[in-house]
């Protein structure tokens, strides 16, 4: 599949890869998706759920909205604090951090949306760090999935890390406590 077929196969989930200016590391964005999907349960990538116990709330909807989120937040602490963030990070990192959910969540015979086996013996992160070097992302980018997840034992240093996982664990809070199962 050429780059712009990825990209193009990704982009009506995730509508901000469309913003990564740089079409290979957008593609590399996709593939990771697309791999994912390939060892995943699910037909398509907007079937898939976010958590287990929560069908309602897609794994698309909270990665559309952390990613944004952690963008816009960026923006506030540029404009009134002069931290400047690296938006291609910040938008490849979010595109990335929850990819693997894809397979650690799936229904179960009975229909109720469980932590797979997978979930349950490789930490968050894990997979989607391996799908992502494998597609050529480098270490920093690797580094960032790992740490994004309460469950690392290594916590980031790096600033668009650290905003990343606010964005990322408000949108998890707050979707789980007032979204309805």
């Amino acid at each position: 599949m050429e780059k712009h077929e990825k990209i193009a196969a990704v982009a009506p989930y995730f509508p901000m890869i469309r913003e990564l200016t740089d079409s290979d590391t957008a593609a590399k964005v996709a593939q990771v998706w697309l791999d994912m999907l390939k060892l995943s349960s699910w037909e398509t990538i907007e079937q898939a759920r976010f958590k287990e116990g929560y069908d309602k709330i897609s794994l698309v909807s909270h990665v559309n909205s952390a990613t944004e989120a952690a963008l816009a937040f960026s923006k506030v602490i540029t404009k009134y604090h002069g931290i400047p963030f690296d938006e291609k990070k910040l938008i490849t990192f979010g595109l990335l951090h929850d990819v693997d959910k894809m397979v650690e969540y799936a229904y179960d015979e009975s229909g109720e949306l469980v932590i797979t086996e997978l979930g349950k013996k490789i930490q968050h992160g894990v997979l989607s760090a391996m799908l992502a070097r494998d597609a050529g992302f480098d270490w920093e980018m690797i580094h960032l999935i790992l740490t994004h997840t309460p469950s690392s034992a290594v916590k980031t240093t790096d600033k668009e890390g650290i905003l990343f996982g606010y964005a990322d664990l408000c949108d998890w809070d707050l979707t789980c406590r007032f979204t309805k199962r």
